[in-house]
């Protein structure tokens, strides 16, 4: 057997299996409920940095309400757009932690509701 041959034998044994389609939508919720899941945990950091920062005083006086409103909104904005930019990549470790749990149990995962208000 020629090297080609064997390369060849080689990279046919190691393709993954091909996914079935409730494989493929369980790994789909998967990714969505990842991606959520990253940026709850990223407004929720968010939150924890504000409170560490004095609200009283500073150039413009204690902050409003309406400016409290906003800065929450901001920074769950800001939570949900760097969630699924992926940049700090807790949604994919996630993913690969469960996807052998997910494909596993692939008919019952692949109808599992995921809230879509939630992002992305």
């Amino acid at each position: 057997m020629s090297d080609l041959e064997r390369l060849a034998a080689t990279s046919a044994a190691s393709q993954p299996p091909e996914l079935t389609a409730a494989q493929k939508a369980a790994l789909a919720r998967l990714h969505t409920a990842c991606t959520q899941f990253e940026g709850v945990f990223l407004d929720m950091m968010f939150k924890a940095m504000r409170e560490t920062v004095p609200q009283d005083g500073g150039i413009f006086g204690k902050q409003g309400p309406g400016e409290e409103t906003f800065t929450e909104m901001l920074d769950e904005q800001r939570s949900q757009s760097l969630a699924q930019s992926g940049t700090l990549g807790i949604a994919k470790v996630l993913e690969n932690q469960l996807r052998a749990s997910v494909l596993g149990n692939a008919e019952r995962e692949s109808k599992t509701q995921v809230n879509p208000e939630l992002g992305p």
